[in-house]
């Protein structure tokens, strides 16, 4: 009675709303850590430079708890679910590791408050040529392994090097035995098996959790029980099916929603004659009658307790859907963060192209998680938001898994003519922002449209290798006609032409926007 009241005069007194917000959340969620003996404020102070993120904005924000590591965008197979190597084909970008530098430098700023890091790259984070390396930082820190792979990589070297982890490996498995082949271009059902059984057959279900992943197409549907069949011959943990979601120049269907209905249907009857051997989910929705016990007892750290006091998924849900968060449609920007190949902030995973800061140091990832473009984003995913999103990924995202939610809402629109409002984003500059996915124009000219939503051209030189490009601000026709290292911002694309006006795609130079302020003198 007396919070509400207190509320009450805070709002008669006309105190922001926002700021209402916000000692409201910090209320609640002291509240609920109180109840399991938590601070609130524990989890930053596991970090050396605790009392930093605790005055930046720390005792009101809480620290994300996972962060998904893009290692690599190489991948060994081409599957037409995958939208990220189609692209990166299409694009002909070149394909490229995370340098180790950088993932040390993400770990001193990030991996001390976090609960779990996720592997999950634009291509099979098991390739990565120096996972020893950041296995062990995970390890160092405390923290919970989450690795997707295509399970195809399962040689002896990383069987041992996975048997040694705390957390969760899944796998991208749609179908078994020769569907496998026929969907998963490049794979070999009978060669990638054989590591795959000695790996579940080694594990310690107690420390190492193992979940299937499969993305359910018109092609793979009648593939579902098959799967469960085989992950309960091997002893997997969870199967968790989710829909295709369709992507550009991809011949893959998605089934429609009678078919899903079906497929549920068939799903559940299987865990009741198979006495719940396995977990099995579609999406967010649990399949079995009763939850199986979860036989994960051992973690690498205490901070595992934290999971409680957060939201369980990542991605937008409908307010009376199971799992659903009372305060958000989607949770994923106070939880969670994607880390991209040069150390880009962005806020999850399906906003990769639309990196918001920097994660190298603690000072840049302090500036995003505590700032306004953060406080946007979450803003507009709170229950019963109206405005423009100012994250153009979310309006397709919460279309496609909260339709209620997302009603007619649409995104900011970032183009060349676009004017700034409230809700836009700006680009945040902590560090040299790459070049790729690039297209060819007319005459000497190349373009991306990738650049970061809220990017100010004043800001930024353009650089190739360490030649400084420009005049920055020609004209299309000048840049076509004339070329030598003339380039356009406008809007979130960039034209541009190298230096002697060769192919930026095939003369093996690097393209980056540079903040003005760290551009050599």
């Amino acid at each position: 009675m007396i919070r509400k009241m207190a509320f009450k005069l805070l709002k008669a007194a006309r105190v922001p709303e926002r700021s209402i917000y916000d000692l409201r959340r910090a209320w609640h969620s002291a509240k609920k850590l109180q109840a399991l003996g938590i601070d609130p404020r524990d989890l930053w102070r596991l970090h050396p430079r605790g009392d930093y993120f605790l005055e930046r904005g720390g005792d009101i924000v809480p620290p994300p708890i996972t962060a998904n590591l893009a290692l690599t965008n190489k991948c060994n197979l081409r599957c037409e679910i995958c939208g990220s190597q189609k692209d990166l084909d299409q694009a002909e970008t070149r394909r490229r590791h995370m340098g180790f530098q950088t993932v040390e430098a993400v770990a001193e700023t990030l991996f001390p408050f976090l609960v779990t890091v996720e592997l999950n790259s634009q291509g099979d984070p098991l390739l990565y040529p120096e996972i020893t390396g950041v296995l062990g930082l995970i390890a160092q820190h405390g923290c919970e392994l989450k690795v997707q792979t295509n399970g195809t990589l399962f040689t002896d070297r990383i069987i041992d090097l996975l048997l040694l982890q705390h957390g969760e490996v899944n796998l991208s498995l749609d179908a078994v035995g020769p569907k496998f082949d026929e969907v998963r271009r490049g794979g070999v059902w009978a060669r990638a098996e054989p590591g795959l059984k000695r790996f579940l057959a080694a594990r310690d279900p107690q420390k190492l959790a193992v979940g299937i992943y499969p993305t359910v197409t018109r092609r793979t549907i009648g593939e579902a029980v098959g799967v469960l069949d085989w992950a309960a011959e091997h002893d997997v943990d969870t199967v968790v099916f989710h829909r295709y979601s369709p992507i550009q120049d991809s011949f893959e269907e998605r089934p429609s929603d009678a078919e899903f209905d079906r497929m549920r249907k068939n799903l559940a009857a299987w865990t009741a004659r198979n006495d719940d051997r396995v977990r099995v989910y579609f999406e967010g929705l649990r399949l079995n009658s009763i939850e199986p016990k979860l036989r994960k007892t051992l973690f690498a750290g205490g901070k595992h307790t934290f999971r409680a006091v957060y939201a369980p998924f990542n991605y937008p849900i409908d307010a009376d859907q199971p799992g659903a968060d009372r305060r958000f449609t989607c949770t994923a920007p106070n939880s969670y963060v994607e880390i991209g190949l040069d150390g880009q902030l962005s806020a999850c995973c399906r906003s990769q192209e639309s990196p918001i800061g920097y994660a190298t140091s603690v000072e840049s990832f302090a500036d995003a998680w505590f700032g306004k473009n953060y406080q946007r984003i979450r803003r507009s995913l709170r229950r019963g938001a109206t405005g423009p999103y100012p994250l153009p990924d979310c309006e397709g995202c919460v279309k496609f898994f909260a339709p209620n939610s997302a009603a007619s809402r649409l995104a900011v629109h970032y183009d060349a003519d676009a004017a700034a409002t409230e809700d836009s984003l700006e680009f945040i500059a902590g560090g040299d922002f790459r070049i790729e996915r690039i297209a060819k124009g007319d005459g000497h000219c190349y373009y991306s449209n990738r650049l970061p939503p809220g990017i100010l051209p004043a800001q930024f030189d353009l650089w190739e290798d360490n030649r400084l490009l420009g005049p920055g601000g020609a004209s299309p026709e000048e840049i076509r006609a004339l070329g030598e290292g003339r380039f356009l911002i406008a809007g979130r694309s960039i034209y541009w032409a190298a230096s002697d006006n060769t192919d930026p795609r095939r003369n093996f130079r690097s393209y980056v926007l540079r903040p003005k302020a760290s551009s050599p003198a």
